[in-house]
């Protein structure tokens, strides 16, 4: 199950900000509580050989772009493969926030998820591509 974090929107701009923040940074609006799906995108990310105080090195850090439209910078275990526009989930431990690769499985726990909510005739035929797929059948076009 994917995580949610905690975040803010402005009613004024629709920023989303996670962690929450009291008011916008662009305007000087109060910001309205929301939460936002712990998935998202690596935008940035580093390895720190020689962290802070405080800190094991080494140091892997990630700002993430989340689907509810924030950024989010955290931990994370392993950036040996990470690329930019990798898909990761974002965890929660003792309010530390962690970064980790999305699988085959979590991706594609995604896309259903995501797709069930479409309705539409192109998602549709996706789907049951994509369930062709999953269980081993052909279901490629030929050409």
């Amino acid at each position: 199950m994917i995580e949610t974090i905690a975040a803010s929107r402005c009613r004024r701009c629709g920023l989303v900000v996670a962690p929450p923040a009291p008011y916008c940074p662009w305007h000087p609006v109060a910001m309205t509580p929301t939460t936002v799906a712990g998935v998202g995108e690596i935008v940035s990310f580093t390895t720190l050989h020689s962290p802070p105080e405080g800190f094991r090195s080494p140091l892997q850090l990630a700002l993430v772009a989340l689907e509810g439209g924030a950024r989010f910078l955290c931990h994370g275990a392993e950036t040996r493969s990470l690329k930019i526009g990798s898909r990761v989930a974002i965890e929660a431990v003792d309010e530390v926030y962690y970064f980790a690769h999305l699988g085959a499985v979590d991706r594609a726990r995604l896309f259903w998820r995501r797709a069930g909510h479409a309705g539409d005739r192109v998602n549709a035929i996706t789907r049951s591509v994509v369930k062709k797929l999953w269980r081993g059948g052909s279901g490629g076009a030929s050409g």
